[in-house]
């Protein structure tokens, strides 16, 4: 028996939706996995405290909601080819003399304007190289 002394304790009933959601989950996806991806997946979401199945769910509807940007590594891309482009463009006319600021307003400008063109031939040639294997 608890003494007068003792707070007692109050819990509060866990709900079994989460807020925000006014209705149950009722429809399920299934998807086929090797053993390698399931290991993924497990340890992803074992690293984020997770069972899979929530891990799964939240990785999806993160995916599904986020605006469709172009991926961080293609726009990386893009930029160290530019600045790739940039240095060799830089390196050669300075090499037949000294630079204007006009020269390198070109240099530059001509850097800004390939970079992406070259960094999705470069991404285009490497998912064909990887689909053909």
């Amino acid at each position: 028996m608890a003494s007068a002394d003792t707070p007692q304790q109050i819990f509060e009933p866990i709900p079994s939706t989460p807020a925000g959601n006014e209705t149950s989950r009722t429809k399920s996806i299934a998807t086929r996995l090797t053993e390698a991806e399931l290991g993924d997946i497990e340890a992803a979401a074992s690293k984020a405290g997770k069972k899979v199945s929530e891990w799964l769910r939240d990785a999806a509807l993160t995916s599904a909601r986020s605006p469709q940007e172009e991926p961080t590594g293609a726009v990386l891309l893009a930029e160290i080819i530019g600045m790739r482009d940039l240095m060799l463009n830089l390196f050669a006319q300075a090499s037949k003399g000294p630079l204007s600021m006009e020269d390198m307003r070109k240099i530059s400008a001509y850097a800004d304007s390939i970079k992406e063109q070259k960094a999705s031939q470069l991404l285009s040639l490497k998912r064909s190289q990887t689909i053909t294997k």
